[in-house]
């Protein structure tokens, strides 16, 4: 079953526009064939009050489409036919039937008058209300030879019908309210592959190709526009030699005297255009679903498009404003402009920009974020947008913290387990405990040193400590004065340090540094420090 077009309330502004753009075109179209008659065609407004004049009309009398603007009649025409042209128009006006005027004199500008055949006709609006009347001209004092120019006219125009895009037609609706085509052009073989003949000849070519819900939309339209006489518009899928197209047609009606109704329109294949509009509503699909922030700008920066999760973020970001949102507006603080114009300069120079920046949302919180910002560029190959998106990464940064905050704690504790391995406190009796040293003492070792026999002594209830420095090459003095102090602070615990293995190079060092181990026991050796111990305590 085909999808139907009926979310006009929810285009975009370039949706819009291109409408409009694509009215014009059509309008223009118009204007055109028109120009090319060679008959006098002029539109009027109520009080007689000229809207449109043909190409003929303002030729003839030598005036252009702003002069003849709202004016009545030219000045160089006789009052007396301008007289008569106004109670003819009221006469249309009010009785809605059309005039046929078999002569009537028209004033040339160079001042000549030539007899015309007038036909003139009320033109309503939707609702069935005369708005103007619009009259058709022909010089009946015209040549022969102007009658071979008249044939020449008509072979430009149809040159041009053969060229519109689409298929120009004439739909004609009886008042048994059968259906026909008076006129159709050349390009009903791009649109149908059917010569224009075949479908003047068999109408329901067209509507038998139509898609049934189409079809039923399609009489329904043409009988409110008969009724109304207000254009008609028209859009539906076809099935056309197994394949499936979309066609969109505007036309305009004219009630003829014998109560049928016909309209001259143009029917176009939009189907490319659907196809485009299928895509973008997949895309926009997709950029609603996703929770990443997605952005569109202009080179100026002024932001065309934000999708939910970005619209969610802005929405705590700024107040209400009527005035168009601008990047500059989103990342307001000095340091973020100055970011965000130096990544728009970067894409613009190098096509993208990719890296981490943070997001100012509400209460002057920061959002990180992980953005990728592109510079898209037109046919010649200048900067025509730039889009960004940007992820989320709280989570990312978050695991990341905490990553490098248990990697922290392993090191330190791996750390201290190298402490506690390098100072080990041994008890080697009831009362006495052995503190032997190996390798370097730096100070923050040997702070460690002081802390772990401190609290060795006191946990062991220890009276003597053993300090063996036998695996100890270097000592400095910071390092000496730590273990002295250390053995003080013993001592203030009630127990006693002994310090053994000071080899002779070291001892001579400690002399030569100053330092001064009278108040501590010494013992050559480890052995001897034991033994000195265990009698000590006899």
């Amino acid at each position: 079953m085909a999808k139907k077009n009926d979310q006009a309330g929810d285009q975009t502004p370039h949706d819009v526009q291109q409408t409009i753009d694509s009215l014009r075109e059509q309008l223009l179209i118009y204007e055109q064939i028109l120009d090319t008659l060679p008959d006098l065609i002029l539109y009027k407004g109520p009080g007689s009050h000229i809207r449109y004049a043909n190409r003929a009309f303002r030729e003839y009398y030598g005036m252009g489409k702003q002069q003849l603007q709202d004016v009545i009649d030219a000045d160089f025409n006789q009052p007396d036919y301008t007289q008569q042209y106004i109670r003819d128009d009221a006469q249309v006006f009010q009785t809605g039937q059309s005039l046929e005027i078999a002569c009537e004199p028209v004033t040339h500008h160079s001042g000549e008058v030539h007899l015309f055949a007038t036909n003139k006709h009320a033109v309503r609006n939707r609702d069935g209300a005369i708005i103007g009347t619009v009259g058709i001209s022909r010089d009946l004092s015209k040549t022969s030879e102007s009658s071979i120019g008249r044939t020449n006219n008509e072979t430009r125009l149809q040159r041009i019908i053969d060229n519109v895009p689409g298929m120009v037609y004439q739909l004609l609706l009886n008042p048994d309210m059968t259906m026909s085509f008076p006129f159709v052009s050349t390009g009903s073989r791009d649109l149908y592959g059917q010569e224009p003949e075949a479908i003047m000849h068999q109408a329901s070519i067209v509507t038998e190709t139509m898609h049934p819900a189409d079809r039923s939309r399609f009489h329904e339209g043409m009988l409110a526009s008969a009724e109304s006489l207000a254009a008609w518009h028209w859009e539906g899928l076809v099935v056309i030699n197994g394949q499936e197209h979309w066609l969109q047609s505007a036309s305009r009606p004219t009630k003829l005297d014998n109560g049928a109704t016909l309209w001259d329109g143009v029917l176009l294949n939009i189907t490319q255009q659907k196809q485009a509009e299928a895509l973008l509503t997949r895309f926009d699909t997709i950029l609603s679903a996703t929770p990443d922030l997605v952005m569109i700008a202009d080179v100026a920066g002024q932001i065309q498009y934000l999708n939910p999760a970005a619209r969610q973020v802005v929405q705590h970001v700024l107040t209400p404003s009527a005035e168009p949102l601008t990047l500059r507006q989103l990342y307001r603080d000095a340091g973020d402009q100055t970011w965000i114009d130096q990544t728009l300069r970067h894409a613009q120079t190098h096509g993208s920009w990719m890296g981490d920046y943070h997001l100012q949302i509400a209460q002057g919180n920061q959002l990180p974020m992980h953005y990728q910002v592109l510079c898209h560029y037109d046919r010649d190959q200048q900067p025509s947008f730039y889009s960004l998106i940007a992820h989320d990464i709280r989570d990312q940064k978050q695991a990341e913290a905490e990553r490098q905050r248990l990697h922290e704690e392993i090191i330190r504790t791996q750390q201290q387990a190298l402490r506690d391995l390098s100072t080990p406190l041994i008890p080697i009796a009831d009362t006495v405990v052995l503190m032997p040293l190996i390798g370097s003492v730096d100070t923050a070792r040997a702070q460690h040193l002081m802390e772990t026999l401190l609290d060795g002594v006191h946990t062991h209830k220890a009276h003597i400590a053993i300090v063996d420095v036998t695996g100890v090459p270097v000592m400095d003095t910071q390092v000496a004065g730590l273990l002295i102090r250390a053995a003080t602070s013993v001592q203030l615990l009630g127990a006693r340090v002994i310090i053994t293995g000071i080899r002779p190079e070291l001892a001579q060092t400690l002399v030569t540094l100053g330092v001064d181990f009278r108040a501590i026991s010494t013992q050559s050796s480890l052995q001897q420090g034991i033994t000195y111990a265990i009698r000590s305590l006899q």
